[in-house]
């Protein structure tokens, strides 16, 4: 018999995420069941009295909030017994009983999933390797899971969507925060193209203790996980550890031995994991298995070929372009400068009228915010975002700090 999402909520909320929950449910089969046993206190006997509290606080028609704030935001909610909650999370003693879903429920039940994780002040060289390296898995046919932090986790959602692939983001807040604010472009992206999923239902106070709690998720959700940067602090570790528990694969990309920001990830290829030079190296641990569902030779085509990146093209043109003296402020900018910043280039035939009306209005602007376009063209965010990928291939536009994109 089916339990409705009531019971599921309200247990998931009394006892929090990341509780131990399996031996209860092994032994009354259901949330339905623990609810029954409680109310004729069955349970005093057999569970912690602090647990017993817990759960007497509140009630399943308590529920009803969160499925109706669910209906409002467009949120799907996945329990057990659904068919899109992944097979992976059932054997965890401390299993989620609901996920909120912000977006395509079934990519959590697509079985090729490579989990991304890294620090959040990332170097040049770690967020040029989490974008080449989640473009080439996504474009692959591998779906990229990563956790929408600033830094490894946004690049690596950023480079999967470029390569028009699949991505998840698990989130260690309510699907309805602004956190962070920094990624609410990002966020829009990954809901349209992926999933956004949590533990947390909406209106969920943001503690720093939900993030560790939820990156066991991405670990037992993927075949294996990839820690691009991480020093000997980094929360990546945390993940590579419970992917270790679970006896997932787990991989790192060599960084400076001379670099804190690398001693994590080197530490973990020195105790056993697999060095990652390219795609490859973490896509033929599944050719096998699952070449039915992956693409080696466009892979192996976005290795050979990468794009550069945002921070890769600025550097470039710096180098060719030395700098010239600075203008004072408030001064009017020279014919040089006028020049320079009105030549305008040819756009390749692939770049639609929204790229070619966002270009426009970059060109003539010099830079402008992502949300700033989406309002000034009347677009939504995700849209944008999309062809803005497209002139970022184009070379045309680059990526500056934060949501800002610049004229190349």
């Amino acid at each position: 018999m089916t339990v409705g999402e009531e019971y599921w909520i309200w247990l998931q909320s009394a006892l929090g995420a990341g509780a131990r929950v399996s031996g209860m449910l092994n032994y009354y089969k259901d949330p339905a069941a623990i609810y029954d046993a409680l109310c004729r206190r069955e349970l005093d006997s057999l569970v912690e009295p602090s647990v017993r509290r817990r759960l007497s606080r509140s009630s399943p028609s308590q529920s009803y909030a969160v499925q109706k704030a669910c209906a409002e935001g467009g949120y799907h909610i996945i329990t057990p017994e659904s068919p899109f909650y992944p097979a992976g999370f059932r054997h965890l003693d401390a299993m989620p009983l609901v996920l909120y879903v912000n977006g395509d429920p079934s990519l959590l039940v697509q079985p090729l999933a490579i989990g991304f994780v890294g620090t959040r002040n990332a170097s040049v060289y770690g967020k040029r390797a989490a974008e080449q390296l989640s473009y080439s898995v996504a474009a692959a046919g591998a779906v990229v899971v990563s956790g929408c932090a600033m830094g490894i986790d946004s690049c690596c959602h950023y480079g999967a969507l470029q390569a028009k692939g699949s991505t998840i983001a698990y989130v260690g807040t309510g699907l309805d925060a602004d956190y962070p604010k920094g990624n609410r472009s990002l966020r829009a992206a990954i809901a349209k193209h992926g999933a956004i999923v949590s533990e947390y239902p909406p209106g969920s106070v943001i503690t720093k203790g939900n993030f560790p709690v939820r990156n066991r998720l991405i670990a037992a959700s993927t075949l294996g996980v990839v820690v691009v940067e991480a020093n000997e602090k980094s929360g990546a570790l945390i993940t590579a550890h419970y992917a270790m528990e679970y006896g997932k694969d787990v991989f790192a990309v060599p960084g400076e031995i001379t670099s804190p920001a690398f001693t994590g990830g080197n530490r973990l290829i020195h105790d056993g994991a697999k060095p990652v030079f390219n795609a490859m190296d973490i896509l033929e641990e599944y050719a096998y298995e699952y070449g039915a569902g992956l693409d080696l030779k466009k892979a192996q085509q976005a290795s050979v070929t990468p794009q550069p990146l945002p921070v890769e093209q600025a550097s470039k043109t710096a180098a060719q372009h030395p700098a010239k003296p600075a203008q004072a402020e408030g001064a009017a900018p020279t014919r040089q400068a006028q020049s320079e910043k009105k030549t305008k280039k040819e756009l390749p035939s692939y770049i639609d009228k929204s790229g070619r009306n966002i270009y426009d209005l970059i060109w003539s602007t010099g830079k402008a915010e992502v949300d700033w376009i989406a309002e000034s063209l009347s677009l939504d965010i995700a849209s944008v975002l999309s062809a803005l990928v497209s002139l970022e291939m184009a070379g045309v536009v680059q990526k500056g700090e934060g949501n800002q994109y610049l004229l190349t």
